[in-house]
């Protein structure tokens, strides 16, 4: 091969890295930083695991205000944090975010570990006596195969016992605050969006999907059906209108992966957040 002709085909090369990159930059965030996307609940050591069984401050927001708002889950309710952190900024609020990860809302034996934080999280909201909470628990999955007896059950086994610990849960959470609001589990997504839309850079609606929610698996949304003045607020029709579930928001990327939403996508939606809420001091 000459030299010309290898010059000419680095820079071709070039050329196109260049426009994938261009093409790629457009999207917030980034497809190769969607992944670590999590938020500054995270990133401030807020979603436990392993052996911690007591949330730090975890402070966040207007840190001086007597406005309380917590947000109580796992990590599916930490992906709500940056949106409703910016809330909170915006209305004085503070927010005080305690997740763990892998851990049910609901009062259900998961592991020492999970039972022993949950406890100790209630008794810290029961002290507190927040103006809001916000609860959130992954439901639309494997997620959650109760313990019983040193046995796992199964998902479908394990429905019953988590709409009534999410019950107990609930009950208690709306004696102790002004107002308890339960964010519903969305869809998890049939295969990975960041990877589809690495193949289709200028026609993202091409990673779309119909999303699948089964009624089966719904513990969170049954559970606050039955405990009086606990609103629920679904993403669904913000995330699929239509019944269709887009990768992208304008150049926001929604998934992190099939189980969350990104950080950046939840934090520009901080509006959505707060016209579901409301204000519970007004």
């Amino acid at each position: 091969m000459s030299r010309c002709r290898y010059l000419l085909l680095v820079v071709v090369f070039c050329a196109a890295l260049s426009a994938v990159g261009t093409a790629e930059a457009r999207f917030l965030p980034g497809l190769n930083r969607a992944k670590a996307d999590k938020g500054e609940v995270y990133r401030k050591g807020c979603l436990l695991g392993h052996d911690r069984v007591r949330s730090g401050a975890c402070r966040f927001g207007d840190t001086s205000s007597h406005k309380k708002v917590v947000l109580f889950g796992d990590s599916h309710a930490m992906q709500w944090g940056p949106g409703l952190i910016r809330l909170a900024k915006k209305r004085g609020w503070q927010v005080i975010a305690l997740t763990r990860a892998s851990c049910p809302a609901a009062v259900v034996h998961i592991d020492y570990y999970c039972d022993t934080w949950r406890r100790n999280s209630l008794l810290r909201i029961r002290r507190m006596r927040p103006g809001l909470v916000v609860v959130a628990s992954a439901a639309n999955s494997e997620a959650y195969p109760v313990d019983s007896g040193g046995y796992s059950l199964s998902r479908s086994s394990s429905e019953p016992r988590l709409i009534n610990g999410m019950i107990r849960t609930l009950t208690h959470l709306r004696r102790w605050s002004r107002k308890t609001v339960v964010m519903r589990d969305q869809a998890v997504t049939p295969f990975n969006v960041t990877l589809c839309l690495r193949g289709h850079l200028d026609r993202p609606g091409r990673c779309g999907f119909r999303p699948d929610r089964p009624q089966a698996w719904a513990y969170d949304y049954k559970a606050a059906r039955r405990v009086r003045k606990v609103p629920v607020i679904d993403p669904m029709p913000m995330l699929c209108p239509g019944g269709w579930c887009r990768a992208v928001d304008g150049n926001y990327l929604i998934y992190r992966n099939q189980g969350h939403l990104t950080a950046t996508f939840t934090r520009e939606k901080y509006g959505w957040i707060g016209l579901k809420l409301g204000d519970p001091w007004r």
